[in-house]
């Protein structure tokens, strides 16, 4: 009888050790992979935007210009989503859009204009340049009020620019 409990028991370790590996899998710390959906997410996305818009600091306003773009970019991405399918049925399966509660190019447009007036306030006319273009090849075709600003304030560049050659 002893040999019978023993192996009783013997299954109930292995039973147990089974369920606590199991257990063990499972992680309580976030992977990468949610961070990286948390960081382009609705409040990073936001947090960045005021920033933007509120700082005097032409590379903080940079910096965050550049996680707007990052987040704009990888909205538009449409891989990553892996469903674990059979490949019978796997090709049926379309991947979902990246859904934000914000529009992330008017934000982007936004933090543009803002960090490229920064920029031609403090006398860096290249880059102020190159951020109002960038509106206005984003927005071409439109009217949106981002590119009448970008352009208006390309306008004063270019009008500098020849103001200060016509002096010399």
């Amino acid at each position: 009888m002893r040999s019978g409990s023993s192996r009783t028991l013997a299954v109930v370790v292995f039973g147990l050790l089974g369920v606590a590996s199991l257990f063990s899998g499972c992680t309580t710390t976030p992977s990468s992979h949610t961070s990286e959906v948390r960081d382009s997410g609705f409040a990073s996305l936001w947090n960045a935007y005021g920033d933007c818009k509120s700082t005097s600091d032409l590379s903080r306003a940079t910096a965050n210009l550049d996680q707007l773009r990052a987040a704009s970019l990888l909205g538009q991405e449409t891989s990553g989503f892996i469903l674990p399918l059979p490949n019978r049925i796997a090709h049926l399966v379309s991947t979902p859009t990246n859904r934000v509660a914000v529009d992330v190019k008017a934000m982007t447009s936004a933090c543009a204009l803002h960090t490229g007036e920064l920029a031609f306030n403090q006398g860096y006319l290249e880059v102020a340049r190159d951020l109002f273009v960038s509106i206005i090849r984003l927005h071409e075709g439109q009217h949106s009020y981002y590119a009448v600003k970008a352009k208006t304030l390309l306008a004063k560049i270019e009008q500098g620019l020849t103001i200060s050659f016509n002096t010399r």
